[in-house]
């Protein structure tokens, strides 16, 4: 009796191993989306379709765009309504650089998802919720 305990129990251990190892193995429905530094430049050079000479101007355009919007965030002399307003001519123009870098069909995907981050702060700072509401 007590053998057979232990064979449950470890064909139950088992099972469970081997319903693990094959879901693993199943595409999930919705990518889970990367957090932390880079994750939204990774996602757009993806989302976009750069190719790896797109995806290394773009990156490097990321880095000259950190260190202006760092520089400009560690001066004390630029009161904070006046950063702010830097910060948004800084990013047009860093925007501007990026579209560069793109070909026609690409470009107009990153107008449009740019369009769509452009409504979603609009509604953030109204206080909306997702979905307009």
């Amino acid at each position: 009796m007590k053998n057979s305990s232990r064979l449950y129990v470890l064909l139950a251990g088992l099972s469970l191993l081997a319903v693990s190892a094959l879901r693993a193995d199943e595409p999930t429905d919705k990518p889970a989306h990367k957090r932390g530094p880079g994750a939204m430049q990774s996602r757009a050079i993806e989302a976009l379709g750069l190719n790896d000479d797109q995806a290394a101007k773009w990156k490097a355009i990321g880095e000259q765009e950190k260190t202006a919007l760092k520089a400009l965030h560690d001066d004390t002399s630029i009161a904070k309504e006046d950063k702010r307003a830097k910060a948004v001519e800084l990013n047009k123009g860093f925007a501007s650089q990026r579209r560069a870098v793109l070909t026609p069909e690409q470009a107009t995907k990153f107008d449009e998802q740019r369009a769509k981050m452009r409504e979603r702060g609009e509604r953030r700072a109204k206080g909306e919720k997702k979905g307009g509401k």
